[in-house]
């Protein structure tokens, strides 16, 4: 990766603590930026410590206090976002997602940002019906799923801002793999670390439904190249390979050299269980394991098309086989 000569430049980047905005704050640091990092808790675990990077206390829904984070920078990276399956006030998501964004992008055209890179989600195109997903394809299902419907409004407050004269392109990663926090939202780790124990022992459905995994360390090479290369008001997917559900526990197995008994568990069992989850957090507002709505994607694929991001932005994809045994090997060495 290139440094940058001469001088340092400072930018932000919100959602610091963040799966993606950690190695993202990193990233930029080690290439020589000066890096402001907005975390809600400045001594949070997850924040990766460098000369070049400087903890401010803030959040998204405090717009003076992204004033204040965001004061002399010349580039934004709004990374931060509420990504968990649930949460005990549905109206969190609406806020963080939609009106923390607005909040971003319009102290971003108040104190006169150079160009901010959006980090939304390939959940916002949902489930694929046909061939991979690309950019210009629209939504073929609703929106039963919080995060994703959440996320889709976010997008329409960057037109607005687009249409208003503020620089903004949009990236949207897949399901995110890689080093890093096991959180709530890395449902990829949780299946890696688990069967690495010994503790994960199910496959979903006939384990023939595919989704595509996106090694982090692309992602935020991906984030990068968008700041530089994007076309303002742009999307760019920032994926990887599609793979099966038996494709990656039989990768899994492979690489981890572990024989473990998986046993494939029919949807409509796991949408009972489901249903179950869902009655107790209703009842006892207890967070669920699992919920409906996540139980019926199961039955679906979801594949998606990077070919914009590598022909525009030099987008790489690295092998899952590579990406999936650097993971494994970060989880065994931690």
């Amino acid at each position: 990766m290139e440094t940058v000569a001469n001088k340092y430049l400072k930018v932000l980047v919100t959602g610091a603590s963040g799966f993606i905005g950690r190695k993202l704050s990193f990233a930029l640091a080690e290439m020589g930026y000066d890096v402001v990092a907005l975390c809600r808790d400045i001594n949070h675990p997850f924040l990766i410590q460098h000369r070049n990077i400087q903890f401010v206390k803030g959040d998204v829904l405090n717009p003076e206090s992204l004033e204040k984070a965001m004061k002399d920078c010349y580039q934004v990276y709004h990374t931060a976002a509420m990504a968990k399956m649930w949460c005990r006030n549905e109206q969190d998501f609406y806020d963080v997602n939609v009106i923390g964004t607005r909040n971003v992008l319009n102290c971003a055209l108040k104190v006169g940002v150079e160009r901010v890179v959006h980090t939304s989600t390939c959940g916002v195109w949902g489930p694929t019906l046909n061939l991979p997903i690309s950019e210009n394809d629209p939504r073929a299902v609703g929106f039963p799923i919080s995060y994703e419907r959440t996320k889709y409004l976010a997008e329409l407050e960057v037109k607005e801002f687009v249409k208003k004269g503020l620089d903004v392109v949009i990236v949207n990663p897949s399901r995110v793999y890689g080093d890093g926090p096991i959180t709530d939202s890395n449902t990829v780790s949780k299946m890696v670390t688990g069967y690495i124990k010994g503790t994960w022992h199910f496959i979903p459905g006939d384990g023939k439904a595919i989704a595509n995994y996106a090694f982090v360390d692309d992602v935020v090479d991906g984030h990068i190249a968008a700041m530089q290369y994007g076309r303002n008001g742009e999307r760019y997917i920032l994926g990887g390979a599609d793979v099966s559900f038996n494709g990656f526990f039989g990768m899994l197995r492979r690489i981890t050299g572990k024989q473990r008994n998986l046993y494939k568990i029919p949807v409509s069992i796991i949408k009972t269980y489901s249903l179950l989850e869902y009655l107790k957090s209703k009842l006892f507002n207890l967070s669920p394991f699992f919920l409906p709505e996540f139980a019926d994607r199961l039955k679906c694929n979801q594949q998606y098309s990077s070919n914009k991001a590598i022909t525009e932005l030099n987008y790489r994809i690295t092998p899952f086989a590579i990406g999936l045994g650097k993971t494994i090997n970060h989880f065994k060495s931690n």
